[in-house]
């Protein structure tokens, strides 16, 4: 029962409409994300997420536009950047290598271990796909892959600074070689069981991925 001043009442009717409708939309992204693992995204409708979620097609319709604007909201809800690679870097780095390995190694062990961020995006690369419905979105994609490669290309020239890795080594090649494996590890991992330690098998990844890199160093001061 709502008392007091009218103003107050409808406060509280504004407040309570508000957190029901956040409650609805939690609902909706939620059941999208599991619609478009099991049928994929240009196969999953509205419709279906709408009975997935126990609401109207009406109600998805209130809170997205269409199933492009649904699927960007499903990332922005989780705090997920497009691309799982997207190191954090700070100029400066007291030991740049070594920090750019634990970054990667926290960015692939939250893809590998079973949760939200695995779960979407597994969506984006094994259910999503490209066609002219996705088209935007895929470009996000595209931009982030470039971004998150910027990123790792950036604090392999801070390393250089330290003398690791040695000059006349293409950076910015080697910085796809590390996004590429890490990304088709990733990828080969969902036709897997979800691993039981994913921190100790992204340590174990990352570790070789940073030993071919080592490769590659001494072969170019050979030549």
């Amino acid at each position: 029962m709502l008392t007091g001043h009218p103003d107050a009442q409808w406060k509280q009717v504004m407040k309570r409409t508000f957190e029901q409708a956040m409650r609805t939309r939690a609902k909706i992204l939620d059941s999208a994300a599991q619609t478009f693992l099991r049928r994929g995204l240009a196969r999953a409708s509205l419709s279906d997420i709408a009975r997935v979620a126990g609401v109207t097609r009406g109600a998805v319709y209130g809170h997205f536009k269409n199933k492009s604007a649904l699927f960007n909201a499903m990332f922005e809800h989780a705090a997920l950047p497009a691309d799982p690679f997207l190191v954090e870097w700070h100029d400066n780095q007291c030991d740049p290598l070594s920090h750019l390995k634990s970054e990667l190694i926290r960015s692939l062990g939250n893809v590998l271990r079973n949760g939200e961020a695995r779960r979407l995006y597994s969506v984006i690369h094994s259910r999503c796909e490209i066609t002219s419905e996705t088209r935007d979105f895929w470009q996000n994609v595209h931009v982030g892959r470039k971004l998150a490669e910027q990123r790792i290309a950036t604090a392999l020239r801070d390393a250089r600074s330290n003398l690791q890795p040695a000059d006349g080594i293409d950076v910015d090649h080697l910085a796809v070689f590390v996004h590429s494996c890490l990304m088709g590890f990733f990828v080969r991992s969902l036709g897997e069981p979800v691993s039981q330690d994913p921190g100790q098998v992204a340590e174990r990844v990352v570790a070789l991925i940073f030993c071919g890199l080592s490769l590659a160093q001494k072969t170019s001061v050979s030549a």
